[in-house]
């Protein structure tokens, strides 16, 4: 049986509770909403685009897509609007759309003849500066302990989405420096040797986040646990950062956020 504990330093973090407000759909009058989907990773080609989709009934496992909606992205601090065009089954994209690390960009979409906003700062992300792998850890002394390590910056308060890619799974979560500020951080997996073996590769990413997106990615985490992706869980009951400037009570799903994310590949020794 496959078994893997993970742990983040300040591992209170992972569930937190915020004050962002819990919005439950009537799925009796079947209203259909958009989600606006747009997480974008700087130089990754792979998360490039914006995609929009609207729910759907709540038995039903297929979400309708919406290509017929006007998609921009405006540099705020240049005032230069880039167009984002339909690629079809909702994908909206810019080739020329290339933000620029402490940036500030405002998304608008304008599905239905309203109009909906969200902000998003690019922040810097730090990278990782060493992994300490131990052979005999975990509580019976047979497990692998894994451990990514970085430097919190000291100077301000920070927020982290870690994600890891394994041959055993994928693992996501949030963490941040409320108890380590301006100290080495400390990202600890531990496998099972029958999971993980010599030569397997880990794929391992962190990125600086907002506060508000901590919040946010807390709550799909309470929903969806921390193994898989929390995007593929119901969002139904979590409101996002996307506002709806011509009808608030007609909100959208989902959430803008454009992010650096640094990579570290490290093969088991």
């Amino acid at each position: 049986m496959k078994k893997l504990l993970y742990i983040f330093a300040s591992i209170c973090s992972l569930f937190f509770v915020s004050c962002e407000e819990d919005i439950t759909l009537d799925f009796d009058k079947n209203i259909p909403r958009l989600v606006i989907e747009g997480n974008l990773f700087l130089g990754e080609t792979d998360y490039n685009k914006i995609h929009l989709s609207t729910t759907t009934d709540f038995y039903s496992g297929v979400f309708p897509t919406v290509d017929n909606a006007e998609v921009s992205i405006k540099d705020t601090d240049s005032n230069t609007v880039y167009q984002f065009v339909s690629i079809g089954s909702g994908d909206f994209t810019n080739e020329l759309f290339q933000p620029e690390i402490d940036g500030n960009y405002e998304l608008t979409v304008v599905y239905n003849n309203e109009t909906y906003t969200a902000t998003s700062t690019l922040l810097s992300s730090p990278e990782i500066l060493s992994v300490d792998q131990k052979d005999d850890g975990g509580f019976g002394g047979d497990s692998y302990e894994i451990m990514f390590n970085f430097q919190d910056d000291a100077n301000e308060e920070n927020h982290y989405l870690v994600q890891m890619i394994s041959p055993v799974d994928n693992y996501f979560g949030v963490t941040n420096d409320q108890f380590t500020n301006g100290n080495i951080m400390n990202d600890l997996y531990i496998f099972d040797k029958e999971d993980l073996k010599t030569g397997d590769t880990l794929n391992h990413s962190i990125t600086s986040i907002s506060k508000q997106y901590h919040q946010y990615l807390s709550k799909l985490l309470s929903i969806s646990g921390d193994s898989g992706n929390p995007f593929s869980s119901p969002m139904g009951t979590i409101k996002g950062n996307i506002v709806n400037q011509t009808n608030q009570s007609n909100f959208a799903l989902g959430y803008f956020h454009i992010a650096k994310r640094n990579h570290y590949t490290y093969t088991v020794k």
